[in-house]
């Protein structure tokens, strides 16, 4: 049985309420009732109600949400937009292929492998679009004959063969107590052996096959991963795999199974549409079902590496991290300024208010640092409009050097949000990370600041200073 889900610790306000962050500042646990998402340009981020700290959100390992809880989304891939675009593209290209082995039987073997690297190629695609949780994942890019197409349906067909060849050597055994083939025979046609009934009525030939079936996900896992044929059939990297998943190894070879059964099913009614009196149309839809249950069967082994990747050694252990709540947001979201209430007319009760702006303006002009922050400080809860971006900088800078950082961080986002095309704003926007990264000690806050400048205001020297502070791409 698969681990239970921990329960999420408790919020410091709201002890009923699951916590999903933790603040920078106070260290109290957090329910979404206790942040609030800020915005500066296009980042968000969130802060504790209590003392406005940076408020971080709890993660937990994905293998803490039990497998068993995610196999409806990923059995019902086929079925998304995605998937059936991906399903009806690579049908038809098999269709395409099908046709034109059938019209050049001379031929037949190049389209024959050609079908064969599409369809594996597009299988192994979707296992590691699976495995990175892509909601619409890639398909094989075919940019190389060899690369993209021979390599990966050489190693599905090896690895799908490899898996029942003691099934198959067994078969070949039985092969002359059945039929007087001579020793070319035995060699070219062994599969033949398989439709008689002495191989049929044999118990250790059957449980061979099952073996094989049982050992079929694993070695497609292994082989998903670009591992070589001969190491995704070694039955040692297989126990280690089943050892790393734990419990949930049962799960998935049960569900692969009977999407095996399922397969088998389908490819029988495929036979019969094959043959329906519609040209080309008929061919496609056989291909269609034919690659239904695989595709939701690469999808099955993607949810595998998807939770236990790490464990598997596919993927590194911080990529397999989650929100504790999930999807859950704060309750509490910025306003965009398109929202701002409409400011009417200035009446008689708006006189000492505008009165009170020209002195704000007046004293940023003299620099008078202290006059500037008392009246920025009265005036706060004006929409930023009010107030002119340059005003917001000036207040943001000199509160910087007071050393009331929350009151900087403030008026440096007004700075950048009032008036984002302004010269104003990625000169804000430094200060802002500056602050965030070398004062508060937010640097993952800083960094996204930066590399948001980088992409809003290329060409710039703030750009620049942003590109020099942010470290190398991996």
């Amino acid at each position: 049985m698969a681990p239970s889900l921990p329960a999420p610790s408790p919020c410091a306000r709201h002890p009923d309420a699951a916590a999903g962050w933790r603040c920078e500042h106070c260290e109290a646990l957090l329910c979404p009732a206790c942040v609030e998402t800020r915005r500066t340009g296009t980042v968000e981020y969130t802060v504790c109600v209590r003392c406005e700290g940076t408020a971080n959100v709890l993660l937990r390992h994905r293998s803490q949400r039990a497998l068993r809880t995610r196999l409806t989304g990923a059995l019902r891939f086929p079925f998304t937009v995605p998937g059936l675009q991906t399903l009806l593209a690579v049908s038809l290209m098999l269709a395409v292929l099908r046709m034109l082995g059938m019209g050049v039987r001379i031929l037949v073997v190049l389209p024959m492998a050609l079908g064969l690297g599409v369809f594996w190629s597009a299988f192994f695609a979707l296992v590691r679009g699976a495995a990175r949780g892509d909601a619409d994942p890639e398909g094989p890019g075919f940019t190389s004959i060899v690369q993209d197409n021979i390599v990966p349906g050489l190693r599905g067909l090896g690895v799908t063969v490899g898996v029942f060849v003691p099934a198959l050597a067994r078969a070949w055994h039985l092969l002359p107590s059945v039929s007087g083939y001579e020793t070319v025979g035995r060699i070219m046609l062994p599969l033949q052996a398989l439709g008689q009934p002495v191989v049929w009525e044999d118990p250790f030939f059957w449980g061979l096959a099952g073996l094989g079936l049982l050992w079929l996900p694993w070695a497609l896992l292994l082989a998903a991963t670009s591992q070589s044929v001969f190491t995704a059939l070694n039955p040692l990297r297989t126990l280690g795999c089943l050892r790393a998943v734990g419990p949930d190894a049962g799960l998935m070879t049960g569900v692969f199974v009977l999407l095996a059964c399922a397969h088998a099913v389908m490819h029988w009614g495929a036979a019969w549409v094959f043959y329906l009196p519609v040209p080309f149309v008929s061919t496609w839809l056989a291909e269609a079902l034919t690659c239904l249950a695989p595709f939701a069967a690469a999808s099955l082994l993607g949810l595998v590496l998807y939770v236990h990747g790490d464990a598997l050694g596919y993927l590194p252990a911080r990529d397999l991290l989650e929100p504790t709540l999930g999807d859950t947001a704060p309750q509490r979201v910025p306003v965009s300024l398109l929202e701002s209430p409409v400011l009417e007319a200035p009446g008689p009760a708006d006189a000492g208010v505008e009165a009170k702006v020209a002195e704000l303006g007046a004293a940023v002009a003299a620099r008078d640092v202290a006059k500037a922050l008392a009246l920025y400080g009265a005036l706060h809860v004006l929409p930023r409009l009010k107030l002119l971006p340059s005003h917001h900088l000036f207040i943001g800078q000199a509160a910087a050097v007071e050393g009331d950082f929350p009151l900087s961080v403030k008026a440096l986002e007004a700075a950048a949000d009032t008036a984002p095309d302004e010269p104003t704003a990625p000169r804000a926007l430094v200060l802002l990370a500056r602050v965030q990264g070398e004062k508060l000690g937010n640097t993952v806050r800083a960094e996204e600041i930066y590399r948001y400048i980088v992409h809003r205001y290329p060409d710039t020297e703030a750009a620049r200073f942003s590109h020099a502070r942010l470290p190398p791409a991996a």
